[in-house]
């Protein structure tokens, strides 16, 4: 299983990118979409990592071998056919896969802001909203703090940092002892220029241990911004 750090470091949460606003969301048909494998799957239960006679390795090892590859990851391209279509396979094999809840939302944004990539003929038009998969992840696992941090450096992304704060609420609830989470919360504060939860959970997620210093220094910025 991956660690909160690995995880981060593979989503990408720190990179400063600004994506579109999701309105499609609610006109999305995502929640209709049948199972792969007759039921969803959790990504963080042992069942779902466990060999069987029919997934040796398990069914993660079988889903991101045959259809969560390199390459797939990084939107290079699909394995078994046009992306997002291994993305959808993940997604409707185990819906709460934090990595790839993150891969179709980067997807989606490229889409809708490269002409390049929409151009590529290896790519075609995603279907479905990126927000309604991660509502149906919530829905169908609603326990699981990665749903909730994936989906708020969406919203992060996006812009929408009061969405994006709730969210991050939602899984700093759920593991509170999580510093890369309240150092989130506290990146989505500085954005809404609210300088006492920022350093509020600044000082949390620091006292947790958190070795990078941005927020400490944007909180700066925020707070001089603010005098002046």
């Amino acid at each position: 299983m991956l660690s909160i750090r690995q995880f981060l470091k593979i989503v990408g949460v720190l990179l400063p990118a600004l994506l579109l606003s999701s309105e499609a969301f609610a006109n999305s048909k995502c929640m209709e979409l049948k199972w792969r494998r007759g039921k969803p799957w959790d990504y963080f239960s042992a069942e779902t990592r466990a060999s069987t006679g029919t997934y040796q390795g398990g069914l993660l090892y079988l889903v991101e071998s045959a259809h969560f590859t390199k390459s797939v990851r990084r939107l290079n391209g699909g394995k078994t056919g046009k992306q997002p279509q291994d993305l959808l396979f993940v997604l409707t094999s185990i819906p709460n896969h934090p990595v790839a809840l993150d891969a179709y939302a980067r997807y989606e944004h490229l889409w809708n802001t490269s002409r390049a990539f929409k151009e590529n003929k290896e790519n075609i038009e995603p279907v479905h909203s990126a927000g309604c998969f991660f509502e149906r992840a919530a829905r169908v696992f609603p326990n699981r703090p990665y749903t909730y941090l994936t989906w708020g450096i969406y919203f992060h992304r996006l812009g929408e940092y009061e969405s994006a704060v709730e969210k991050f609420l939602q899984a700093d609830k759920l593991m509170p002892d999580s510093s890369e989470t309240k150092y989130n919360i506290g990146l989505a504060y500085v954005e809404l220029k609210d300088l006492a939860n920022a350093k509020l959970y600044a000082e949390q997620a620091y006292k947790l241990g958190y070795p990078l210093q941005g927020l400490k220094n944007k909180i700066a910025e925020l707070e001089k911004a603010l005098n002046n």
